[in-house]
């Protein structure tokens, strides 16, 4: 089985908008006078939970990227 390298592993990664930004933004568009609810905290607690695994993850990536000795490449990935 092959081991993946973490330039292959990023490119398959999905993009997606930063929940947290969505969240910050449904939330300025409310009505000053409404206050959050226990919902609204816990999506909120949610969102900072998965935006935490996410800049672990991202750690860990350039970890492994740091350990990676410098060579040429064959083909150049879309996009760099």
């Amino acid at each position: 089985m092959k081991r993946e390298s973490p330039l292959e592993i990023l490119v398959a990664e999905n993009e997606q908008v930063n929940p947290a930004i969505l969240l910050a933004e449904e939330f300025m568009r409310r009505d000053i006078a409404d206050l959050l609810g226990v919902e609204d905290i816990k999506r909120a607690e949610e969102i900072l939970y998965i935006g935490r695994m996410e800049i672990e993850t991202v750690e860990r990536h350039l970890a492994a990227f740091r350990r990676l000795p410098a060579t040429p490449s064959v083909n150049i990935p879309t996009g760099f």
